[in-house]
């Protein structure tokens, strides 16, 4: 491998308005990096899209070899990248290691099935088309900004420029302004492995980076993953230019857990999913509808499992990591608040932050209303909100009664009913006596509806929606008329009416 200076120690090296990337952990600046210019965008825009016009006409399965080989990097470079990851977002060891086993995962089954999924395919006509051949083929949008967030560093960048890659388009990707590094350690990777420079593109910055790319006309496709707030404001501009767009958004994630249900399995998985990576991923468990005859037992599960979660530095940092922003702490005090204010009792935990630590305790809260802000606002910390409900009829209702719909789980050990009940449930991904997972089972798409998303990531669906479907129709046999040209003989009208009669009476 050749020898390179460290992508991100140059960066230091451009005289350039700055940010400055905290660890949220201790406090302390890891490093200033230059925030991208209007005009440095516009080169590298540019850059991708020349770069893009050479990549398209590479061969899918080379495409794939040179992921291949980045995906091997990253696994030489992996404790280098978990390190990253850490410092950046304040996030455990074993979530640092889940962050590259999920990036890894992503970028196999988008290596071995792009050349199938982007394969052109020839597709049968009607009876009286049979003197035609029809054929699909996907293209390229040429250059594609994606716009990732802080919560996971490697993962939110991997599945938006990986599937962009293998399907035959430049990316200029955004990373969050407060987990760059990361990405550019994976910029830097893919540039080692011969990946063109000029392909991948990354920009660093806030949301006015973001909007340049946005109104940008050579990007032909936006991929953002992050708010509601920003989603919206991303989709309106788009829409005046009749760009494309993915858009995968908040989550208030319902779980569902029957009367009949493993309740020392759906506890444990209620605790992990709202506790893991301190609450902050799009899919975690917020609110759970438990039925009113199991709802003691499972409530008193839940607490006792709570007390055992570990959070907080030194040797206890094993469970729960810190909140990766000062402003999501923020968000999630105000929240509390609210809900304290309005009669929630939150045992064991001192609302204010004296210390300035972004640690935050794991809580469940049991005695919600509906005039919360906590029962209709995505919350991205270590909280839980557990209601009773009368029967599924009413839990089905109440997961239902938001905007959001991203993820849900169902616990029951009837599995019959399970899949009955997620028919009727309002989310993109539904995953029945498991949380989360789905999201590793790259094999199936995954997205919201309703406030939650638009288009899908994973899947032949994920690789398909970096790519303009484009559909060819040539005539396969050269007569020197078709029946229907003009001049229409009287023949020809008394055929066309038997053919109505015979193919369609």
């Amino acid at each position: 491998m050749k020898e390179k200076n460290n992508f991100i120690d140059q960066i230091d090296q451009v005289p350039a308005k700055t940010l400055s990337c905290i660890n949220p952990i201790s406090g302390k600046t890891i490093k200033n990096i230059s925030i991208s210019t209007k005009e440095e965008i516009n080169r590298k825009i540019t850059s991708a899209c020349e770069a893009s016009k050479i990549w398209k006409e590479i061969p899918i399965i080379e495409r794939s070899r040179l992921i291949k080989k980045a995906q091997k990097e990253i696994v030489s470079k992996k404790d280098e990248l978990i390190e990253l990851a850490i410092s950046e977002t304040g996030k455990t060891e074993f979530d640092g290691i889940i962050e590259i086993l999920t990036t890894l995962e992503i970028m196999r089954f988008n290596r071995k099935m792009a050349s199938r999924a982007l394969a052109s395919e020839v597709r049968p006509l009607g009876l009286i088309m049979k003197n035609k051949r029809g054929k699909v083929h996907y293209r390229p949008y040429g250059v594609v900004g994606a716009i990732s967030p802080w919560n996971y560093p490697l993962i939110q960048p991997a599945i938006l420029v990986v599937p962009a890659l293998l399907a035959g388009n430049g990316v200029v990707l955004k990373p969050s302004e407060f987990s760059p590094l990361t990405a550019l350690k994976m910029k830097e990777i893919f540039d080692e492995v011969g990946i063109p420079e000029d392909l991948f593109q990354i920009v660093i910055g806030d949301g006015e980076v973001g909007k340049v790319l946005v109104e940008s006309s050579s990007i032909k496709l936006i991929a953002f993953t992050g708010s509601v707030k920003v989603g919206r404001k991303i989709a309106i501009n788009c829409a005046e230019q009749l760009k494309p767009v993915i858009l995968e958004l908040g989550g208030k994630d319902p779980m569902i857990v029957l009367k009949d249900a493993n309740l020392k399995r759906a506890a444990r998985a209620a605790v992990w999913s709202g506790f893991h990576n301190a609450g902050q991923t799009c899919i975690s468990v917020e609110r759970i509808y438990v039925d009113e005859n199991v709802a003691d037992d499972f409530i008193q599960l839940v607490k006792d499992l709570t007390n055992l979660v570990s959070y907080g530095k030194g040797p206890n940092f094993s469970d729960i990591g810190s909140i990766s922003t000062k402003s999501q702490f923020e968000k999630i005090t105000s929240l509390l608040q609210d809900a304290i204010d309005k009669g929630a009792t939150i045992d064991n935990h001192n609302i204010n932050n004296n210390n300035d630590s972004l640690f935050f305790q794991p809580l469940v809260i049991t005695d919600s209303d509906d005039t919360m802000k906590i029962m209709k606002e995505e919350i991205f910390g270590p909280v839980i909100v557990i209601s009773r409900v009368r029967n599924e009829k009413e839990a089905i209702k109440k997961a239902n009664s938001m905007n959001f719909g991203l993820n849900a789980s169902i616990f029951t050990r009837n599995k019959k009913k399970a899949r009955l009940l997620a028919k009727n449930i309002e989310a993109g991904n539904i995953i029945i006596n498991d949380v989360e997972t789905n999201y590793f089972c790259v094999d199936v798409p995954f997205g919201g509806i309703k406030h939650s998303g638009i288009g899908r990531l994973h899947g032949i669906e994920g690789l398909r929606s970096f790519s303009q479907i484009q559909s060819v129709v040539e005539d396969r046999f050269g007569f020197n008329k078709e029946l229907w040209w003009f001049p229409v003989a009287g023949i020809t009208k008394k055929i066309f009416r038997a053919i109505i009669q015979i193919l369609y009476g």
